[in-house]
């Protein structure tokens, strides 16, 4: 199943390889991954993931990233599987819309 992360993340030394080192240990292969030029100090780095097997759980996942050091935010789509995709872009402002995950830690 193929999902999709954003990341809001401090630009410090090594933020970024201890975010792909969790995703990849907790059973997610990476797809696609974009990051932004920081500014303020921070950057956003969107992850389309594709869970390794059927026990693979986003929430967990972005419960854990939510922990990391360096971690400001983290968000996923927000779907709305049960309308159809035109009708969910208008109710949503946009195909693009996201939703926190979790609750910031700082």
């Amino acid at each position: 199943m193929r999902t999709s992360l954003r990341i809001e993340l401090a630009d410090a030394e090594g933020a970024l390889m201890r975010l792909i080192g969790l995703v990849e240990r907790r059973g997610f292969t990476i797809a696609t991954l974009d990051k932004d030029a920081a500014s303020n100090g921070r950057s956003t780095v969107t992850m389309t993931l594709d869970a390794r097997d059927g026990a693979r759980s986003m929430d967990v996942l972005a419960r854990q990233v939510a922990r990391l050091l360096d971690v400001r935010g983290v968000f996923t789509r927000d779907n709305h599987p049960q309308i159809a995709p035109e009708i969910a872009a208008q109710a949503a402002g946009g195909p693009d819309r996201w939703r926190q995950a979790c609750p910031p830690r700082h």
